[in-house]
C-alpha cells in the first residue's frame, strides 16, 4: 500500500512539474488581453469615418498546442453583417516576441457567428484551415500590460482590391483596448485602402 501510494505520488509530481515547465504566465498574460469581445462604438460616437464594428477573439481548441482563436470583425446592429473572420495561432517565438499566425476557414458562411456556438469549431480540422502566408504579426512587450505588434512589410500578399498588392498591420494590445491599423498598398507602395488618420480602436466590453 505505502508503494502504491508513492507510485502515484511520484506519477503527480512528474505532471505537476511538466505543467509548470510547459506554463508560460507572460504568454498566459497575453492571450487574455487578447480573449473577449470588444467594441468601436465610443470612437464611432467622437470621430468621423469610422464605423462603430464589435471584434470578438473567442478561444478554441483547448486541447491543442499553443493558443487558437476564431476571430471575427462584425456589425453589432446586424450580426450577420460580418466584415471579417479568420482563425487566430499564438506561439511564443523566443524570449522576446510572440507571434500571431493567420489562418483562412475553408467555409466562411458555415462558421459566420461561430462564437454565439463554439461547438462548430468541434469539426474543424487544423488541416483544412489555410495559413496566409506571409501575414504573421509580431508582437513584443513595452510595459507590463503593453504589447504592440506588426506584420512584416510587403510580405502579407493581397488581391483584396484589383490595385492592390500587399496589406500592412500595426496592433496595440493594452488592458481592456486593442488598437488595429490595416492598410492596403499598390505595388509602387502608395496606400490604396484603410484609414488615412490613424486605427480602429476597440475597447473591450465583455470577456469570453
Amino acid at each position: 500500500m505505502k508503494r502504491l501510494l508513492m507510485f502515484f505520488t511520484s506519477i503527480v509530481c512528474m505532471l505537476g512539474c511538466e505543467s509548470n515547465i510547459n506554463y508560460d504566465p507572460e504568454l498566459h498574460h497575453f492571450v487574455n488581453l487578447l480573449s473577449g469581445e470588444f467594441s468601436s462604438k465610443k470612437q464611432a460616437d467622437k470621430e468621423a469615418g469610422y464605423l462603430e464594428i464589435h471584434l470578438t477573439n473567442a478561444p478554441i481548441w483547448k486541447e491543442q498546442q499553443d493558443y487558437w482563436f476564431y476571430q471575427e470583425f462584425y456589425d453589432p446592429s446586424d450580426t450577420e453583417k460580418v466584415y471579417y473572420q479568420r482563425i487566430l495561432r499564438i506561439k511564443r517565438m523566443d524570449s522576446l516576441t510572440i507571434r500571431s499566425t493567420n489562418y483562412t476557414l475553408p467555409d466562411r458562411k458555415k462558421y459566420l457567428n461561430g462564437w454565439k456556438d463554439l461547438s462548430v469549431f468541434n469539426n474543424l480540422s487544423i488541416d483544412s484551415i489555410k495559413i496566409r502566408d506571409g501575414c504573421d504579426v509580431y508582437f513584443r512587450k513595452k510595459t507590463s500590460s503593453i504589447y504592440q505588434g506588426k506584420t512584416n512589410n510587403g510580405t502579407c500578399l493581397s488581391k483584396f482590391r484589383a490595385n492592390m498588392a500587399y496589406t500592412t498591420s500595426h496592433i496595440v494590445i493594452t488592458h481592456h483596448k486593442i488598437s488595429s491599423w490595416d492598410r492596403g498598398y499598390d505595388t509602387d507602395r502608395k496606400q490604396v485602402w484603410g484609414k488615412i488618420q490613424g486605427p480602429y480602436i476597440y475597447e473591450k466590453i465583455s470577456e469570453n
